[in-house]
């Protein structure tokens, strides 16, 4: 991870709309994030809170038994540390950055007053976590009640950039709850059946439609807020 000031006004813009005036943060430091990175961890304290102004980030949680969870990907607009910042407890998920990721920090300690005193604020967040909430509920009712291959073909709609889907299949088992093979028994069933083709690239989605239908029973991250 590496401090980056240069270019810390030009992202300023998107805090604008939580409220927050650069004036009144003079400490605010821009941080990046290499793929692989962790903005925060699960049960560590969160010193900063952070505004996600580039890239993209995955949701996590390890259970009891030692497994990954992947919850979503979260892309810019993406605040993290907002629950942390209500309850002062250590964070309940780890945060990773899934590409090159920017983030603004501002030292929660310092301004956690502040921010809860600010209406337009704390407005923006309670959105944010209606909206994940919102979110959380389609979900779970879709993990429970459809079958593999649609939370797949909804979960490969969502990932493909240019028609090629490039995920790893590790990490898409783990989003999925299935195991490895049984993930890759229904890639194969796909490309057996003319919807995916497998490529040294990733898996080409010949069917796109038929992909696209499934998308619409869940959504796999959380929009930017809206005015």
């Amino acid at each position: 991870m590496e401090n980056r000031t240069d270019r810390l006004e030009q992202y300023w813009e998107q805090l604008e709309q939580f409220g927050l005036e650069r004036r009144d943060y003079p400490d605010a430091r821009l941080r990046q994030y290499r793929r692989g990175d962790f903005l925060c961890r699960q049960g560590c304290p969160m010193e900063e809170l952070l505004f996600v102004v580039e890239g993209r980030v995955k949701v996590c949680a390890v259970t009891p038994a030692d497994k990954t969870l992947l919850f979503c990907y979260n892309g810019p607009g993406t605040l993290v540390g907002e629950v942390e910042l209500m309850t002062g407890e250590a964070a309940t998920t780890s945060l990773q950055a899934d590409c090159t990721v920017r983030c603004v920090a501002l030292p929660m300690k310092k301004y956690a007053e502040s921010l809860r005193a600010n209406i337009l604020f704390m407005n923006r967040v309670a959105h944010m976590l209606a909206q994940i909430v919102a979110r959380n509920a389609v979900n779970d009712t879709f993990n429970i009640l459809a079958p593999l291959e649609a939370r797949l073909r909804a979960y490969i709609a969502h990932s493909q950039r240019d028609g090629v889907f490039r995920g790893r299949l590790t990490e898409t088992a783990e989003y999925l709850g299935v195991s490895n093979r049984h993930l890759l028994r229904t890639m194969n069933e796909l490309c057996a059946r003319g919807i995916l083709e497998k490529t040294s690239g990733g898996y080409r989605i010949l069917q796109p439609l038929a992909l696209g239908r499934e998308q619409e029973e869940g959504e796999w991250s959380v929009p930017r807020t809206k005015e």
